[in-house]
């Protein structure tokens, strides 16, 4: 017993899941949590992990569900109305059919030998009696899936700090001229006209539309309440929503920076009264938002989203798990599944493997917090039969729980696979991944693929995973002015084609829909656009109108074209439906792209030889032009334009430099993907040179808000070469000897340790560019940001099998023609 002391309120107890493969409690073997650590670990891993740790001693978990003696009488309950689970209200816990039987026990680890002392056991010390009494110390320190989770339940509504004085205006005083009138009917937004999700500001009576909630099934809103909001200059904060007012109260928001959210208002009857409304004479006729969220996800059921409804035949086996939405995680899930269907890299990343890398792992390292770890970790269970669904709780979208036996039941519940650790890791340090957002999942692709390949542990160094994906772009610049020529290579892990909005015809208005509707006319077909027509449109010549000619030294005309200079083993194609609309919203083009199944890329290869007789441009350094400054101007007229619509100078004049001043619209779409960057708003000669020791303020302030001291940003940033991200990652990771790290890095040459190149052209995996469809990832909603993901992925005999979180069934109308992201492998 020497060493071990109870857990305490800040230790992350590991009792839910083993840290390097998703044994629970459920499973065969338990978990077994080690007692000086209180990391959990699986039976097969139990044994490195004491010979690491020097600990013997575990509390081991064991548990088992039998079904209650009355759940098959259990009578169904009302439709919900509370987004959460097993709440009041709430979706009804498919757990409250059955008891859980939990066996606990003191596991001692020897050499390899497990031993367990069943408890409570007269043999035992105190301390560890107390481990297991009515309040396990266990049980009592923080549970790290809380840490891991966002909880899908209501939250605790607060009083409004502005209720109790809130500020109801006079007309003379700006205030609405005369009462809201008691018909409903007549109740329209000031700004937009439209009758539907109204919210009425409580101090100057502006009736104003709300959030627009049309992408996951809402009504639709104008946002004239916030607009109000904002016009008068932030002062009244406090809506509610015109619909859901009813004796019983009614669904309030406060728009004030430090709410932001949904309130309270004791005071709210007074204050409807004001302005004519009389709460007990309403009904509530409109659903609130949380009602709406509920509404949403059943909409996002099975039937609804997996192809139109079909009923489809569940399957379970190796390769077909499905994995648990932790809350707007299907952009994670689809990911998983799209690169666990990679032969080559999942062979790699079997549980034999995981045990490897944990084995590498000293007192001070954990495979939490190793990207290439819970990589395994999540592959690993993917692919293997340890976790796949018995029989009996296989079921369609249309059919109810089936009441499973004790046995059945257990392993169903051993087989849930809830990748919590794993977005924990990969979204640490990073703005949005690390949120309960959606996210968009051909970016989350690319970052998992980057923070895999920066793994502190990577057995695969000597072909890192991202050659399974990279590929070269050999870019030619023709100058206008000279007609000489400039070659130059770019890596990429995708291929990313646009859909040309020229062939897309505009959708009609919402007024000509609803006449169409009115007349019975048939729905329009929607627009369809070859895959062709996108990669020649990627292909296509670039008109530059400000190249600056190293042979002239002048500025003018000149064109680029793309081509591929080499073709990867697997390709990753990236379809871009997306764009701002002139209200600079971000919109997603509603267009079938007919996608082959068998992919030649042979017409867009660079040639091997270059044209006779063709000159190059001279080098910057060499020519007339190594007198002008390197650096790109930005466009008169992009920058003017970018500027009347409210945005930053220098952020508008770093999206012309960085979309090299292609045009308004696509220095905009930059502008909205980047202007949440640190360095957004410094003036484009702020950035540090590059390879200097310098590093950007910007980063070390934004690293100094996680907690870290300065010195440990800059050297983190060094070490980085000044990627925010990876340096947050890189801390982390050197927490046993940070400031021994720190001093390191900083005192090393300016770069610090070089982070491993990409790969070059010639080390690429290049090969024949006739391709074959493996799989897709495809999005539902109004862009990336919101909606649903699901995967779909051929299996051996070539049959389409959908991954929609959960649940695993044989396709039979893949979405071929509605991909975000396609997965082709090299015949």
């Amino acid at each position: 017993m020497t060493g071990l002391r109870p857990a305490g309120p800040r230790d992350a107890v590991g009792n839910a899941e083993c840290g390097s493969s998703f044994d629970s409690p459920y499973s065969a073997g338990g978990l077994f949590v080690n007692l000086r650590t209180y990391e959990g670990c699986g039976a097969d891993f139990v044994a490195a992990d004491a010979a690491k740790s020097g600990c013997a001693l575990y509390a081991h978990h064991a548990w088992r569900k039998a079904p209650r003696a009355d759940a098959a009488a259990t009578e169904a309950k009302a439709a919900p109305t509370t987004l959460g689970v097993g709440v009041d209200g709430g979706f009804e816990a498919e757990d409250a059919k059955y008891d859980v039987v939990k066996t606990r026990s003191l596991a001692v680890v020897r050499d390899g030998a497990v031993t367990l002392v069943p408890l409570p056991d007269d043999a035992v010390p105190d301390f560890n009696f107390e481990v297991w009494s009515a309040k396990p110390v266990l049980l009592s320190g923080a549970d790290a899936n809380r840490e891991n989770a966002w909880a899908l339940a209501d939250e605790e509504l607060k009083e409004s700090k502005y209720a109790a004085s809130l500020v109801q205006l006079s007309p003379a005083e700006g205030g609405r001229s005369e009462p809201l009138s008691p018909d409903a009917a007549s109740w329209r937004c000031e700004e937009s006209g439209a009758a539907e999700n109204l919210w009425l500001n409580l101090s100057t009576g502006y009736v104003g539309g709300g959030r627009d909630q049309s992408a996951w099934g809402g009504p639709k809103g104008s946002n004239g309440a916030l607009h109000h909001f904002e016009a008068t200059g932030k002062k009244y904060p406090l809506v509610v929503k015109l619909g859901t007012i009813s004796a019983t109260g009614a669904e309030l928001y406060s728009y004030a920076a430090d709410e932001d959210g949904p309130v309270l208002d004791a005071k709210l009857a007074a204050h409807l009264k004001f302005w004519g409304i009389n709460a007990l004479s309403l009904e509530k006729t409109e659903k609130t938002t949380a009602e709406l969220e509920v509404d949403a996800n059943a909409k996002f059921e099975w039937s609804a989203i997996a192809e139109a409804g079909a009923k489809l035949e569940p399957l379970a086996g190796v390769g077909l798990l499905g994995l648990v939405n932790l809350g707007n995680s299907c952009y994670l899930n689809s990911v998983a599944h799209l690169l666990a269907s990679v032969p080559v890299w999942n062979s790699n990343l079997q549980p034999d493997f995981n045990v490897r890398i944990c084995d590498s792992f000293d007192a001070s390292s954990s495979a939490k917090d190793d990207h290439l770890a819970q990589c395994a970790k999540l592959v690993g269970a993917l692919r293997s039969r340890r976790y796949a669904k018995p029989a009996g709780a296989l079921r369609g979208p249309d059919d109810a729980p089936a009441l499973l036996g004790e046995a059945d039941a257990t392993r169903a519940e051993a087989g849930k696979v809830a990748p919590r650790a794993f977005r924990r890791l990969f979204g640490l340090g990073h703005a949005e991944f690390a949120t309960p957002r959606q996210q968009d999942a051909a970016e989350y692709l690319l970052h998992v693929l980057d923070k895999v390949e920066y793994g502190p542990y990577d057995p695969l160094r000597a072909k890192p995973t991202q050659q399974l994906f990279a590929f070269a772009v050999e870019e030619k610049t023709v100058c206008g002015q000279s007609g000489l020529a400039r070659y130059g290579t770019s890596s990429h892990l995708a291929l990313e084609v646009p859909v040309p909005r020229d062939l897309v015809p505009e959708p009609p208005a919402e007024s000509e829909l609803k006449r169409a509707k009115l007349e019975g006319e048939p729905p329009r077909e929607k627009p369809k656009v070859a895959l062709d027509a996108c990669l020649a449109r990627w292909a296509a010549d670039e008109t530059i109108g400000d190249f600056l000619s190293s042979a002239t030294g002048a500025r003018g005309a000149a064109t680029r074209t793309a081509r591929l200079k080499t073709c990867p083993r697997y390709l990753l194609l990236k379809v871009n439906r997306y764009y701002v609309s002139q209200t600079w919203e971000a919109k997603k083009m509603d267009v079938l792209v007919d996608v082959p199944r068998t992919l030649d890329l042979s017409f867009l290869r660079a040639p091997a030889e270059r044209p006779s007789g063709e000159g190059l441009l001279p080098d910057d350094d060499e020519g007339p032009a190594a007198a002008a400054p390197a650096a790109l101007v930005p466009d008169e007229a992009i920058l003017a334009q970018l500027l009347s619509m409210g945005f930053d100078e220098n952020g508008c004049k770093r999206a012309c430099v960085a979309t090299k001043n292609a045009g308004a619209e696509a220095a905009t779409e930059w502008v909205f993907s980047h202007m949440g960057d640190p360095d957004f708003a410094l003036p484009l000669d702020a950035a540090p040179a590059a390879g200097g020791d310098a590093v950007d303020p910007a980063a070390v302030e934004q690293l100094s808000a996680m907690g870290f001291t300065a010195r440990q940003a800059e050297g983190a940033l060094k070490a980085c070469d000044g990627s925010t991200e990876r340096a947050a990652d890189w801390i982390f990771s050197h927490m046993d000897d940070l400031d021994g790290a720190v001093e390191a890095a900083l005192a090393a040459p300016a770069g610090g340790a070089p982070a491993p190149p990409a790969p070059g052209a010639d080390d690429m995996d290049d090969g024949d560019a006739v391709y074959e469809l493996k799989g897709l990832v495809s999005h539902i909603g109004a862009n990336t940001a919101c909606g649903h993901y699901v995967a779909h992925l051929r299996d051996a005999d070539g049959n389409f099998v959908i991954f929609d979180d959960e649940k695993v069934a044989k396709s039979e109308n893949p979405p071929l023609m509605l991909g975000y992201v396609y997965l082709y492998a090299r015949k």
